[in-house]
């Protein structure tokens, strides 16, 4: 082979392969990798199509099926489990629960970010979309979220608020207790948005806690509000009147007033968001 040419063939493999190298570092750079500690972000990330920047995630159980390629904890990740799965962010949503993590994060030169999971939807979906890249997939979401607020309040104007008790039986966490949702929970402001009175928060309650059956007849629910996925452990559609202590002798349970809704959508108050504040409206305020 002349010279000239091998030496023409050189130069066009070496610049072949700084043009492949230079454009994998930018698209590592455009697609950081990412650790999550609230799960409602994982939800809204993946609905940005963003998740294959995940690599930790809580292990939630409204998320199974989803996100297969991130790692999942059941504890709060160490700083190895950090290290290991080596995000450039880790992003938190409880700003009491997280905020020892974070620093530890910072130690080891990974950037913190807290993104309160009681804000409201738009606003996480907005940050979220800045750091995965996804702004117009952002605007998009919110603008369809914002449409479905919109309608669920022309549901409900003119119309009786309605006094929704949401029933969980996880929210205390593994205490076996039913809970209920106070202030401070995506729940509450699911229930306000579709025309609705947060009957936990107004009798005091804070995120969720465990109910009497005083409490829950004091209350005066006229509905009831559950996640799918916990429905079979608070009794069923049927059975859930008897199981929970106090639900008997309430104004929902003598109409058999029951609203069951996605967990997640319950949960997080994010990427369905809009879809399920008009359901939620439209089962309250729909004759």
């Amino acid at each position: 082979m002349p010279f000239v040419l091998y030496s023409s063939l050189r130069r066009f493999w070496t610049s072949l392969v700084l043009v492949v190298l230079i454009s994998l570092s930018a698209h590592a750079q455009a697609c950081p990798r990412i650790a999550v500690l609230n799960a409602g972000h994982a939800e809204i990330i993946e609905a940005l199509g963003a998740g294959d920047q995940l690599v930790l995630m809580p292990n939630d159980p409204s998320l199974q099926g989803h996100l297969p390629e991130a790692t999942r904890y059941h504890r709060p990740p160490s700083a190895e489990s950090l290290l290991a799965e080596q995000p450039q962010y880790v992003i938190a949503g409880t700003p009491a629960r997280h905020r020892g993590l974070l620093k530890q994060a910072e130690r080891l030169g990974i950037e913190p970010v807290m993104i309160g999971r009681t804000l409201p939807p738009a606003e996480r979906i907005r940050r979220l979309a800045e750091y995965v890249d996804r702004v117009p997939q952002g605007r998009q979401l919110i603008q369809h979220i914002e449409q479905d607020h919109a309608t669920a309040k022309r549901i409900a104007d003119g119309r009786p608020d309605v006094r929704v008790l949401h029933l969980s039986s996880s929210g205390a966490g593994s205490t076996g207790t039913v809970t209920g949702a106070g202030a401070a929970t995506s729940a509450d402001a699911l229930i306000r948005r579709a025309g609705g009175i947060n009957v936990g928060a107004e009798a005091g309650l804070e995120r969720y806690q465990s109910l009497s059956a005083e409490g829950v007849m004091s209350m005066a629910p006229q509905a009831v509000l559950v996640s799918r996925l916990e429905l079979p452990e608070l009794g069923g559609a049927e059975g859930i009147w008897q199981q929970v202590p106090g639900l008997a002798h309430t104004p929902a349970a003598s109409a058999q007033r029951l609203i069951v809704l996605d967990h997640a959508a319950v949960k997080f108050d994010g990427a369905t968001s809009g879809q399920a504040t008009r359901t939620l409206a439209e089962a309250l305020h729909t004759p």
